[in-house]
């Protein structure tokens, strides 16, 4: 919500495959260059998933990525190799344009990068001043990054926007080109149009038994019953072990001190806002002056009715992320907008609304809703929450450490028997396939994929899974095999329908289209007793209720002629038959109106294809000569890493020498 007034970030621009690699702080953990010699002995994390001119890419890098781009939520094993390898992608890439800047001699100078640390991490730079090295050295220590990282990382960052720039400040885009986007995204057209749903023509289909006979023995090994197995379960059930643990009044405090800052709540004000843009990002004199003309204008109306500025701020506010909401940006921090609107912000009563406040982005109207002070919760009233963290995190370690013992048991002794000496949860099932529910583990993947790559007899390496950790051991391993249509006919009676339903859909829609281009749509439809609907005006990427986006066919449409029969259009398994009704041009005022942000949307995916070209043929080409390497054995094996319990207090680094930030 307030993405559009935060602090411009020039270093964070990279697009590549829609993920943004943001060159700060928060995202990328750059890489020094080492040497080349092997590293297999080492963590796993400390190897080598891929090099960029000599530059090491570690495992820890690439988990660090991908982790970020699960936003700390915990990433589904089946999206891992594609994310990882967007994310391994985007580091190499960020290396390349690094080297790449540095052999044209685009270097960042120690202001610039004391700049952009003034603009990226205002948090160490309060009233203006730089806290100093020792006190940056432990406010970075919870993003686990050092001062020496940072100040790479800021260099990194700047190369790489020295060469975006390079690159993306030759591109233009013509009147024309604009014109041209501006009337496909608002041309409009009506059209009518006949829905074969086949989902509706199922009921009038015949399933008799021949056919259905043959239905099956054309698809039979469709529905062969799938191979099955028959387990044994132990269950080291977290939740379970967390409530036999006892926290002393002692550890809770302790906690309490060393994660105090995650009990402090900053100053927030909640506030709402109208905004008068300025033309451009870097206005003339004359632009701000007219700006200014048109925020007064609105001030009056507001100063005349404040309790209309909701809608006030629907009607005229161009932040078009809060506009629809009333101008509502809800709670904001310090230090997350510009200086201006900040200090207006956080000084005004509540309920009062402001005079006009210049930033960057052209004239506010700014008003306060609430007003809420920092400050710290008593350590009484988080008690209950610590308990619970505290057992949690006891209660991983000991699951892991009683799964573990149940593992090495296992080998010579019944599991049911292993279960009972270690007061373990035992199970044993019926014969379930690989997508059956587990007693008292529910579906779990990564589980069933387990059970059903081990043989019988044998027992499956420890597993977390939601209630904590479980292995199984395979009694039994039923084979896949035929079942007679007897066991399978309602299944086969209900894949027939479909079937057919589908086939009178598409028969019925081409004699519609044959009988419509004689006849025209709305004779057709009538004479064949089906529905004619009429949609309203709609754009290229606009919807209708009954079928959904148009955009399938919409080309196709809006290069019809009125009143022609287009070709039947399949979307989302329906049949469509459509004829075009009336083309409705946008004017020349809309076009005035949206002149400069369709040029801006414009200049921007056109600069953002000639970036991601550029670092398309730039990897192509290192790749080419060898200069990238990818250990892709190494890659899939830091794929299956994930994050360990919590560790509460975590050190702050010394303090090292002086680095020119302040």
């Amino acid at each position: 919500m307030l993405n559009f007034f935060r602090r411009r970030d020039t270093t964070a621009r990279w697009v590549l495959g829609g993920f943004l690699v943001i060159i700060c702080i928060a995202m990328v953990m750059f890489l020094i260059p080492q040497g080349m010699q092997g590293d297999s002995s080492l963590p796993l994390l400390d190897q080598t998933v891929a090099t960029v001119n000599g530059t090491k890419i570690t495992g820890q890098d690439l988990n660090s990525q991908v982790q970020r781009f699960g936003q700390g939520q915990q990433i589904p094993q089946q999206l891992l190799p594609m994310l990882g390898e967007q994310a391994l992608r985007n580091l190499i890439t960020t290396q390349a344009l690094v080297d790449q800047a540095r052999q044209l001699g685009l270097t960042p100078t120690n202001t610039e990068i004391a700049q952009a640390a003034r603009q990226q991490l205002p948090e160490l730079y309060p009233g203006g001043k730089y806290v100093g090295d020792a006190q940056a050295a432990q406010m970075l220590a919870s993003s686990q990054v050092t001062l020496p990282q940072l100040q790479e990382q800021l260099r990194q960052g700047l190369m790489v926007s020295k060469v975006e720039d390079l690159i993306e400040d030759p591109v233009r885009v013509s009147q024309a080109e604009v014109r041209h986007q501006f009337e496909v995204q608002n041309e409009k057209a009506t059209f009518d149009y006949v829905v074969l749903d086949p989902e509706q023509l199922q009921n009038s289909v015949k399933a008799d038994a021949p056919a259905l006979a043959a239905f099956y023995k054309a698809n039979q090994s469709n529905y062969d019953a799938p191979e099955k197995r028959q387990i044994e379960v132990v269950l080291a059930n977290q939740a379970a072990i967390a409530a036999g643990i006892q926290i002393s009044p002692a550890a809770v405090h302790q906690f309490y001190e060393q994660n105090r800052d995650t009990y402090s709540h900053p100053e927030q004000v909640k506030v709402s806002h109208i905004l008068i843009k300025f033309p451009d990002t870097t206005p003339a004199a004359a632009e701000i002056a007219t700006t200014r003309k048109r925020a007064e204008t609105v001030l009056k109306q507001v100063q005349a009715k404040p309790k209309d500025f909701a809608a006030l701020a629907k009607k005229y506010s161009q932040d078009d992320a809060s506009a629809p909401n009333g101008g509502e940006l809800g709670f904001i921090q310090r230090n997350q907008t510009v200086p201006n609107f900040e200090k207006v912000a956080f000084s005004l009563p509540v309920g009062q609304i402001s005079g006009l406040v210049q930033t960057e982005y052209g004239f506010h109207i700014i008003k306060v809703e609430a007003h809420n002070q920092a400050y710290v919760q008593p350590e009484a009233s988080v008690h209950d929450q610590i308990v619970a963290t505290l057992q949690k995190d006891q209660a991983v370690n000991q699951a892991q450490n009683l799964i573990n013992r149940a593992a090495a048991m296992s080998q010579t002794t019944p599991l049911a028997a292993v279960a009972q000496q270690l007061h373990l949860e035992y199970f044993r099932t019926q014969p379930i396939s690989q997508t059956d529910p587990v007693i008292g583990i529910g579906v779990n993947p990564n589980f069933a994929g387990a059970v059903f790559a081990t043989q019988a007899g044998a027992a499956t390496a420890p597993i977390q899974v939601a209630q904590g950790f479980a292995l199984a051991k395979i009694d039994k391993v039923i084979p896949p095999g035929p079942q007679p249509l007897s066991a399978v006919e309602a299944q086969v009676t209900s894949d027939y329908r479909k079937q057919q339903a589908q086939k009178l859909a598409v028969s019925e829609a081409a004699a519609l289209e044959a009988a419509a281009k004689t006849q025209g749509l709305k004779a057709a439809a009538a004479k064949l007793h089906l529905k004619l609907e009429t949609g309203k005006a709609l754009t290229r990427s606009g919807s209708l209720p009954d079928v959904g986006a148009i955009s399938s066919f919409a080309a196709t449409l809006f290069g019809s002629k009125p009143g022609a029969v287009a070709p039947v259009a399949a979307v989302s398994g329906k049949q469509v038959v459509y004829a075009l009704s009336t083309l409705q041009e946008p004017t020349d005022a809309d076009f005035a109106q949206q002149k400069n942000a369709m040029e801006q949307q414009l200049l921007t995916q056109k600069r953002n294809h000639v970036l991601n070209a550029y670092a398309d043929a730039l990897i192509t080409r290192l790749t080419k000569a060898g200069k990238i390497t990818v250990n892709e054995a190494t890659v899939e094996r830091v794929l299956g890493i994930g994050g360990g319990p919590s560790s509460p207090g975590t050190p702050a680094p010394a303090a090292p020498r002086g680095l020119g930030l302040g």
